[in-house]
């Protein structure tokens, strides 16, 4: 959108945030058409994804082409366009695309819009909600109108709405041409107000089906938490009996649970808090007709609600179980691993005490062959004196070498054990 420029001398020179504009015009971006009383409204609803969306854009495009309609806003995310006798808006939101068109002021009778056969065969998103509202004007008793259309049977919704100034009739049900009917008896002229009160109505039905659109979602969830949930309770039974030899197996199962209970969530998880969302947007959607209570007749918020808010407490127990379920995946992974650490601490000790019985044996082991090696070091050190003193004694023949051997046997055996002893204690000093 073009930015508009700032006329007030007192505003010049700031600097405009790039988004200022934007932020202003989101309030008024989707503004309910005027709808002539009488007139008529045609809603289509898409299901889409963002390739389908972007498709569907161009697609409205070849309609309003074969319409050879007058576009007067053309937006990625709105449309709006009118013929001579059709107004014409399509609307991309989050999930879905809607076109609307209804009659345009000035237009008698009701011009109901023709669809081009080829156009509906190369829709490149599915169908999820025809809707049609006819709106007229009326001088009737409100009042006495609902009290006889409440007598139509108990799938025939009516209420009073805007204050009691206008009626509402529905069943919600897709009749035999394939649209859901709402019609609108007011006794207000203003076309503004119809167009306003019939988009409300349009919204809560479209709202009404999304809310709804997971409920299969959740069948299918529901018997797989269950089987999770038995496994992690007989898990957890299991882990508070432990047999030897068990972690592995224990650790397969957890990861498979944990990875079923991942990919549950993983299919559920965005779809059901879109759904609660919406179920939110039909809430407030609702209490915006501001419905009047009227003694024996059932109002359109109470045939809605009755079947929306047990879905939506569905939706939200089973977000939450999903929680629940990934807290006690976690705690008990938590259990296993703190099993697997008491076990690990157990198996150190054993091998602490087995190193330290192999210490104590090398000691032992130690000492007798420091022992055993005085005996040779000094059997060897006493041969090698007895070569010396045979060498003396061939000098003088006073020395006798076996009896000098003799004496000094002691003192050699002494030296030696004192020079293994200090050796002993220098590699001991040099290791630490």
């Amino acid at each position: 959108m073009t930015e508009q420029l700032t006329t007030d001398i007192r505003l010049a020179g700031f600097e405009r945030d790039p988004r200022w504009q934007a932020v202003s015009d989101e309030s008024n971006r989707r503004p309910p058409l005027p709808l002539p009383l009488p007139g008529t409204l045609t809603h289509l609803v898409f299901r889409t994804d963002d390739i389908g969306s972007d498709r569907h854009y161009e697609h409205v495009h070849a309609l309003l082409f074969a319409w050879q309609a007058k576009v007067d806003l053309d937006r990625p995310d709105q449309v709006l366009a009118q013929t001579d006798a059709l107004s014409i808006k399509w609307e991309r939101h989050t999930e879905f695309c809607s076109l609307t068109v209804l009659t345009r002021e000035g237009v008698s009778p009701p011009v109901e819009p023709d669809f081009p056969q080829t156009w509906r065969e190369t829709a490149p998103a599915p169908l999820l909600l025809a809707l049609r509202v006819t709106a007229e004007a009326t001088t009737a008793d409100l009042a006495r109108l609902l009290t006889e259309r409440q007598q139509r049977g108990p799938e025939h919704m009516a209420s009073l709405v805007n204050g009691g100034e206008a009626l509402v009739e529905t069943d919600f049900k897709p009749g035999t041409d394939g649209f859901t009917h709402i019609a609108i008896l007011t006794s207000d002229p203003s076309h503004y107000r119809a167009g306003r009160l019939a988009q409300r109505l349009t919204e809560v039905e479209t709202y009404r089906l999304l809310t709804l659109y997971s409920w299969p979602d959740v069948q299918s969830a529901g018997p797989k938490l269950n089987e999770i949930d038995r496994g992690l309770m007989d898990l957890t039974e299991e882990l508070s009996d432990p047999k030897p030899g068990a972690d592995s197996e224990f650790l397969k199962r957890l990861t498979a649970l944990a990875g079923e209970l991942e990919r549950v969530t993983a299919q559920t998880h965005f779809r059901l808090n879109a759904s609660s969302a919406y179920y939110d947007l039909v809430q407030r959607r609702l209490e915006d007709l501001r419905e009047d209570r009227v003694s024996g007749a059932q109002r359109i918020s109470s045939f809605v609600n009755r079947r929306l808010n047990p879905a939506a407490r569905t939706y939200r127990s089973i977000l939450n179980r999903q929680r629940e379920m990934s807290d006690r995946v976690a705690r008990t992974s938590q259990l296993l691993r703190s099993r697997v650490d008491v076990e690990l601490a157990e198996q150190n000790q054993a091998i602490l005490r087995s190193m330290n019985q192999r210490s104590e044996q090398s000691y032992l082991l130690q000492q007798t062959v420091e022992g055993l090696s005085v005996v040779a070091v000094s059997y060897y050190a006493l041969g090698i004196l007895t070569y010396v003193l045979g060498i003396a004694a061939a000098y003088d023949h006073a020395i006798d070498p076996k009896l000098w051997a003799g004496i000094l046997a002691p003192v050699v055996v002494i030296l030696t054990w004192f020079g293994i002893r200090h050796l002993r204690e220098r590699v001991h000093k040099g290791g630490h």
